[in-house]
C-alpha cells in the first residue's frame, strides 16, 4: 500500500537531518527539469537511500509501501552547482605570507557552520567549488564540496579540484608600495605591478618545468611540495583555473597556458565578451562572473573590466563552453537569480539551467554524482516553488544526498 503525504509534512518529517534511511519516498505530478535533458511533464522522481532509484513520466511505478509526496504544481530541478563559490569572507582564504602557495589547501581554513553555505543551499545550491582568497599569484588548491554535512571532510564531493592562480590588481594589492607608504600586512609581499603579477607565475612554473625535466632522469630527494603541484598542473592532472576579469588580464591568462602548455578554466571573466573568438580557438571553459545588472554594476571597473548582460549569449552563440557563478562579487544575487538574468538577456532557460546545474557539474569533473537527475546518481534536488527561473520562484525543500536539509525564509 502506498502513502501519501503532503509536501510541507514530507519536508518537516525529514527536517530534522537525520542519515538517510532505507525507506524509499516517490515526488509526483512535478514539472521535472533532470538538466542536460527534456522537462518532464507530471514526472516522477524516486528517491530512496540518498540516491535517486527512477525518473520518468507519471506511468513509472512506485514501490510498494513508498511515501508518495505530491509536487503538483511545483517543479524539481537538480540541485544547483556554484562553480566558482566565495565561502565566507575571511582573511584565513589569503596567505600573506608569500605570493606563490601552490600546496596551501583551501579546504583546511573552512567552517561547515559557515552563513555562506546556508545561504547558498536555501538558493536551492548543493553543491560549490571553492577556491583560496584572490590576493595571492598562485593560491593553492580548490575543493568541491556538498553544503551540508557535519565536518569539512563529509562535505568533500573532489579533493584538489583546481589549482588558482589569479591575473590583475589583486595579488599587488596592500603590498610593499613604490617609494614608501603603509602596507596591508606584516610582509613586505611582492609583486607589486601586474608585470610582476605574470613574473612571479610564470617563474614559478619555469621552476616546475625544469624539475619536471630533471626528474625524468632521476627524482628529487626532497621534492618540493609546491613545485610539485605545478609539475601536476603541466601533466594535466589538475586544473589550473586562472581568475582573470579584464580584457589585457584574459589575454595574459591564455598566453601564460599556451606558453607552457596547460589548459586553464578562465574565472569571473568579465570582458570575455571582447575575446569570443580567442576563447573559442583556446576551446576554453568560462567560469562566467555573474551576469544580473546588480552585479555588473557591483564589479564595474574592477581591474580595468567593462562587464556586460549579453556576454553570455555572446559566448553560446559561438560555442564557447561557459558556467555561470556568483564568483567573487559581493553584489552577485543568488546563483538562481543569475541564472534568470542570464535568460533575459538572450540564452535559452534550458541552457541558462544546465549552465547552473550539469554543465559546472563536467567542468568539476563531478557529473557521475550529481548535476543531473539521473538513476543512480546523489539525490541532490530541489522542489521550487515554480519555474525556478521565475523571479517568484522559491526553494520550498532542498536535498542533499536525500536529505532535507534546513533553508531559510
Amino acid at each position: 500500500m502506498i502513502r501519501s503525504l503532503p509536501l510541507g509534512a514530507i519536508a518537516l518529517a525529514l527536517a530534522a537531518l537525520l542519515p538517510a534511511q532505507d525507506g524509499v519516498t516517490v515526488y509526483r505530478n512535478a514539472r521535472i527539469l533532470p538538466g542536460g535533458a527534456p522537462a518532464i511533464d507530471n514526472g516522477v522522481l524516486v528517491v530512496g537511500g540518498g540516491k535517486i532509484l527512477a525518473i520518468g513520466g507519471a506511468d513509472t511505478k512506485a514501490p510498494n509501501g513508498a511515501a508518495v509526496v505530491d509536487c503538483a504544481g511545483k517543479t524539481i530541478t537538480p540541485g544547483l552547482i556554484d562553480a566558482s563559490f566565495r565561502a565566507g569572507n575571511t582573511p584565513d582564504m589569503n596567505e600573506n605570507g608569500d605570493e606563490v602557495t601552490p600546496h596551501l589547501r583551501v579546504l583546511d581554513s573552512l567552517e561547515p557552520a559557515d552563513p555562506s553555505f546556508v545561504r547558498a543551499r536555501s538558493a536551492g545550491v548543493t553543491a560549490v567549488h571553492v577556491m583560496p582568497g584572490a590576493r595571492s599569484v598562485i593560491g593553492g588548491l580548490g575543493v568541491v564540496l556538498k553544503t551540508h554535512a557535519k565536518d569539512p571532510q563529509a562535505m568533500v564531493v573532489k579533493h584538489d579540484a583546481s589549482l588558482r592562480i589569479v591575473m590583475g590588481a589583486e595579488p599587488s594589492m596592500g603590498n610593499r608600495a613604490i617609494r614608501g607608504g603603509s602596507v596591508d600586512s606584516i610582509y613586505y609581499r611582492r609583486p607589486t605591478t601586474r608585470m610582476g603579477v605574470v613574473w612571479a607565475a610564470r617563474k614559478a612554473f619555469y621552476d616546475a618545468k625544469e624539475a619536471l625535466e630533471k626528474s625524468a632522469d632521476a627524482p628529487p630527494a626532497t621534492p618540493s611540495p609546491g613545485v610539485e603541484v605545478l609539475t601536476r598542473v603541466l601533466r594535466g592532472q589538475v586544473t589550473a583555473v586562472t581568475t582573470a576579469r579584464s580584457e589585457q588580464d584574459l589575454r595574459t591568462a591564455l598566453r601564460l597556458a599556451a606558453e607552457f602548455g596547460y589548459r586553464t578554466v578562465l574565472d569571473d571573466a568579465q570582458d570575455a565578451h571582447m575575446l569570443v573568438d580567442e576563447l573559442k580557438a583556446a576551446q576554453t571553459t568560462v567560469m562566467l562572473g555573474a551576469p544580473s545588472a546588480t552585479a555588473i554594476a557591483g564589479s564595474a571597473g574592477a581591474d580595468g573590466a567593462d562587464p556586460r548582460s549579453v556576454t553570455a549569449r555572446l559566448l553560446a552563440d559561438a560555442g564557447v563552453p561557459f558556467v555561470i557563478t556568483t564568483g567573487s562579487n559581493a553584489a552577485s544575487l543568488d546563483l538562481v537569480r543569475e541564472a534568470m538574468f542570464a535568460a533575459r538577456n538572450g540564452i535559452s532557460s534550458a541552457r541558462a539551467l544546465d549552465a547552473v546545474t550539469i554543465e559546472p557539474a563536467r567542468l568539476l569533473g563531478i557529473d557521475q554524482r550529481t548535476g543531473s537527475l539521473q538513476k543512480g546518481k546523489d539525490a541532490d534536488f530541489v522542489v521550487w516553488s515554480t519555474d525556478p527561473l521565475d523571479p517568484a520562484a522559491a526553494a520550498e525543500s532542498v536535498f542533499v544526498d536525500g536529505i532535507a536539509v534546513q533553508v531559510l525564509r
